[in-house]
């Protein structure tokens, strides 16, 4: 599948899905839907694209993982918060595994480890701001999802600090897309928190939706972007 092919079917279900999410935002949502089907096509499209633009190393086939649980979440979205979190948990230890994996096959220097780290930290800080945030002007947290929620947004922040890694170590030009895509992920997450858990947000599918399917096609040109 050529890159401007996938961009296209990507893009044009992310806008379907999108303008479906909204309109279902205020009705039951159902598991088994239209709405649920169009919301998985970019995701899937996505893990196509990632498997056919080479042939298969290890990389690409994590990466595909990572999208495939992208795409698991996506579903279970639809049903409840955890399974989601739980399957997009999983795709992001999908992804920092193989960043920080292919970055140290490519050999890790101490300045770019360096920075990897004080990214990481800087994450620790602003996640432990974010839940002592919606704790004291929200609703009261269930301990279990207040654990989730903190590893899940943990690991986002992992797949943020490794991409960056990747990127310094390697010294590829487009290296910066997967760590702008981890980036908006954050973003896109930070605003379904606060939704969840703090107060509405009105028409918040047009901004959540957006910003995470930018994520994932940014997180998806890994593959073009590095040729491990």
């Amino acid at each position: 599948m050529s890159q401007e092919i996938y961009s296209a079917v990507f893009w044009v279900f992310a806008i379907v899905s999108t303008y479906l999410q909204d309109k279902s935002s205020l009705g039951e949502k159902k598991v088994v839907s239209m709405t649920t089907l169009v919301k998985v096509i970019p995701a899937l499209s996505a893990v196509v694209f990632v498997i056919l633009f080479q042939p298969p190393t290890m990389f690409t086939i994590l990466l595909a993982a990572a999208l495939v649980f992208c795409m698991f979440g996506d579903v279970g979205m639809e049903a409840d918060l955890v399974p989601g979190i739980g399957m997009f948990l999983i795709g992001h230890i999908f992804y920092t595994v193989n960043f920080l994996w292919q970055a140290s096959i490519v050999g890790l220097a101490t300045g770019p480890l360096t920075v990897s780290i004080v990214c990481m930290g800087l994450m620790v800080v602003y996640v432990f701001m974010m839940i002592r945030w919606l704790q004291s002007s929200g609703p009261e947290l269930p301990p279990f999802i207040l654990r989730a929620g903190t590893l899940y947004f943990l690991l986002i922040s992992a797949t943020l600090s490794t991409s960056l890694l990747l990127w310094l170590v390697s010294g590829t030009l487009l290296g910066y897309l997967p760590v702008l895509g981890a980036l908006i992920f954050i973003v896109s997450d930070s605003l379904t928190g606060i939704k969840e858990f703090h107060h509405k947000i009105s028409h918040h599918e047009l901004y959540i939706m957006p910003t995470y399917y930018l994520a994932i096609f940014l997180l998806s040109l890994s593959v073009f972007v590095y040729a491990f």
